[in-house]
């Protein structure tokens, strides 16, 4: 069934904070809590640090995920929507 959904908070996103290596730990279609983990993120300049664990603010479903892949400061690395009530 199709289902109304709503993403208008900024704390509704992940966004990478310095030049990495996101790994999701979720898919798409997901329903997620908040303080559920979303992935990991590895900071390839200082490989002797361990990953970064990366949780939801928000509760909801996984509107958007990035793959397996580079990142930059700024990125977005994954969106959760809230259902909206019909």
């Amino acid at each position: 069934p199709t289902r109304l959904l709503s993403l208008s908070r900024h704390s509704q996103g992940i966004y990478a904070t310095r030049r990495g290596w996101f790994e999701p730990a979720v898919r798409l279609g997901d329903s997620v809590s908040a303080g559920q983990l979303a992935g990991w993120y590895h900071d390839l300049e200082r490989l002797d640090f361990a990953e970064e664990a990366l949780h939801f603010a928000e509760s909801g479903i996984v509107l958007s995920r990035r793959l397996h892949t580079m990142c930059e400061a700024g990125d977005c690395l994954m969106q959760v929507a809230e259902p909206v009530d019909s």
